[in-house]
């Protein structure tokens, strides 16, 4: 997933192929390094969500926590998808 600062328009992407791996494996210092500081904090005392849900919850967790502070969040997907591409000419054929 890929966020953008509306003010600034910085765009860094926060979620990668295996965030749910890594949400998992480091429970509350992967949301701490993102700088998710309540999930981190949820996390750690709830032992990660007791080892389920927040791995499982980890795209809407991160996708709202930018959201609230104001980024605009745009799925991987959508950037390859056909409708970025331009319309096909006729003369193309």
């Amino acid at each position: 997933m890929i966020i953008e600062n509306p003010t600034s328009g910085v765009q860094k992407t926060v979620l990668g192929p295996f965030h749910r791996l890594w949400a998992f494996l480091f429970g509350f210092i992967y949301y701490a390094a993102k700088g998710m500081w309540g999930p981190a904090i949820i996390s750690f005392l709830t032992f990660n969500g007791l080892f389920v849900v927040f791995p499982l919850w980890n795209r809407t967790i991160v996708k709202d926590y930018y959201e609230t502070n104001g980024w605009r969040a745009y799925d991987d997907v959508f950037a390859f998808s056909t409708q970025n591409k331009p319309p096909r000419r006729p003369e193309d054929n």
